[in-house]
């Protein structure tokens, strides 16, 4: 007897879900994956970016961390993200934004695909997203796809390494950024720059 086909779900019916029972779902091509938590290295990297971006910001534009979703499409079955860190110009009232212009994912063992294919996939569909950063939790290193350079990976290694964006205008010294993690990683404090 063959089984029944499962029904994809909507943006509608995943914000209905999170209401029902109080977790946080993705939503990928129909189907709700529910989120866990991460490492403590995992929070304190996606932290220390938010932390060096929020001072950086202007008026009108704001950061997020990991709690606020971000609706990808507008049709019914659009996608549904939770990125670690995104930058939203004109944010909106509701329990999710739709217009990041910046997002970030810091990798762990099981997202390294996802977030290097599908999720890369969807925020540059997103016509907001202008650019898209991936965050090593293993060494400091960061990669950067940027709608301006038609997604292509650049990377970003090492303490003296800096990222800098146009719009909006940001400096992320790769320093500021893994700060808090830096002794875990290289068993050593992170190296201060040279007077």
């Amino acid at each position: 007897m063959p089984e029944p086909a499962l029904k994809s779900l909507t943006f509608d019916d995943v914000e209905k879900l999170e209401d029902q029972d109080g977790l946080r779902y993705e939503l990928w091509n129909g189907e709700a994956v529910a989120l866990t938590g991460g490492t403590p290295a995992h929070n304190l990297i996606a932290l220390g970016l938010r932390d060096v971006i929020k001072p950086q910001l202007t008026p009108g534009c704001r950061v997020f961390v990991g709690n606020v979703g971000l609706r990808l499409g507008e049709s019914l079955y659009g996608n549904k993200a939770y990125p670690h860190v995104m930058v939203v110009c004109d944010p909106q009232p509701q329990t999710y934004q739709s217009n990041a212009v910046l997002v970030a994912e810091v990798l762990s063992d099981n997202s390294v695909s996802r977030d290097r294919n599908k999720e890369l996939k969807a925020y540059s569909a997103q016509a907001s997203v202008q650019s898209y950063l991936i965050l090593s939790q293993s060494a400091v290193e960061i990669g950067v796809y940027r709608r301006t350079n038609a997604w292509r990976e650049e990377i970003y290694r090492g303490a003296e390494a800096v990222i800098e964006f146009p719009q909006p205008a940001l400096r992320l010294p790769l320093r500021e950024i893994y700060a808090e993690v830096w002794e875990e990683m290289a068993g050593k404090p992170v190296p201060q720059p040279a007077p």
